[in-house]
């Protein structure tokens, strides 16, 4: 009698797990709907999963955060534009997690955390308006993107090493009207500017980011970084706000991840604690004895701009009148 039992419900996780991705199925319908579905409760043995965290983007609970946010409506649509467009590109690219490819997913697991900081009370805010924001290791445009939606009178920096991810990420911005959105392609440690606020998401362990982005940051500046997970005790001492985004949302059970935010000082002590190395690659001089490559026969070689002609005659001397 098992041996039916445990296939039948096998079948019915994967059915259900299809039916959610497909857009068949929101394990949301409304803001007084539990988060969990059967199969999150099956997938919670092993941790939570994105689908716990599926939105729908015009539903109830995505209005009563949008209101406490106090974001309009034009911003909630671009939000929701956004969802699309991210579930849109990422059957070509993989901006995210392919199995999580639903609009509610990417609008309840990645946007809705990304606006977090406007949660913030106006003594703890830390993006304000006229700032310049740095977004390092953005990959598919978060918290980036939903930020720029919400900030519009903020300048933002988009910045990520996969020039494919990059590609996207621009696409989307213009399609959305966002003109206070550039993009950068590279590792931060190339930028040779500095900004207010650093926002990053869950992209390396903080003394690792820190190492990577210290540089950026204006002397009163400050790092703003979403993570979930069990974090060092030693630094989250050092953060001046630690707060669960749940609560910045106000929406219990929103996300499990919390922001932390450093002073630039601060972030500078990290790093330097970090014991990491530049990953920039630097140009190496040729060692003494190396061999010069041969030319073929027959080649010319290749001749610098920058030196002299050689004409022949550069010492030759007239002499009109001879003795």
């Amino acid at each position: 009698m098992h041996s039916c039992i445990f296939p039948s419900f096998t079948i019915l996780v994967a059915l259900t797990r299809l039916s959610i991705c497909s857009g068949f199925i929101s394990p949301r319908t409304n803001h007084a709907v539990g988060r969990h579905s059967v199969l999150s409760a099956f997938d919670n043995e092993n941790g939570s999963t994105s689908l716990d965290f599926a939105m729908d983007p015009t539903g109830d609970e995505a209005k009563s955060i949008m209101n406490h946010l106090s974001l309009s409506l034009e911003q909630h649509q671009q939000l929701a534009k956004l969802a699309v467009l991210v579930t849109d590109w990422n059957t070509r690219i993989n901006l995210i997690s392919r199995r999580d490819c639903s609009k509610e997913v990417v609008f309840g697991r990645h946007i809705i955390p990304s606006l977090a900081p406007k949660g913030m009370n106006e003594e703890d805010a830390i993006i304000q308006s006229q700032q310049r924001v740095v977004d390092v290791g953005t990959g598919g445009g978060f918290p980036g993107l939903p930020l720029a939606i919400a900030y519009p009178d903020v300048d933002f920096l988009l910045v990520d090493s996969i020039g494919k991810k990059l590609v996207a990420v621009e696409d989307m911005a213009n399609k959305l009207g966002l003109t206070n959105v550039k993009i950068h392609h590279g590792r931060a440690e190339q930028l040779h500017q500095k900004f207010d606020v650093c926002v990053g998401r869950s992209v390396a362990a903080i003394p690792t980011y820190c190492f990577w982005v210290n540089d950026l940051l204006e002397k009163n500046g400050h790092l703003l970084y979403m993570i979930g997970g069990d974090i060092d005790q030693q630094l989250l001492n050092q953060a001046i706000i630690d707060t669960d985004i749940d609560d910045l949302l106000e929406s219990a059970g929103a996300s499990d991840k919390r922001i932390l935010v450093f002073p630039q000082e601060t972030v500078k002590k990290i790093a330097k604690a970090s014991g990491e190395q530049p990953r920039v690659p630097r140009k190496v001089k040729p060692t003494l004895g190396a061999k010069k490559k041969k030319r073929a026969k027959g080649e010319w070689a290749k001749r610098d701009p920058t030196a002299p002609k050689q004409r022949g005659y550069e010492n030759f001397k007239r002499y009109d009148n001879l003795a």
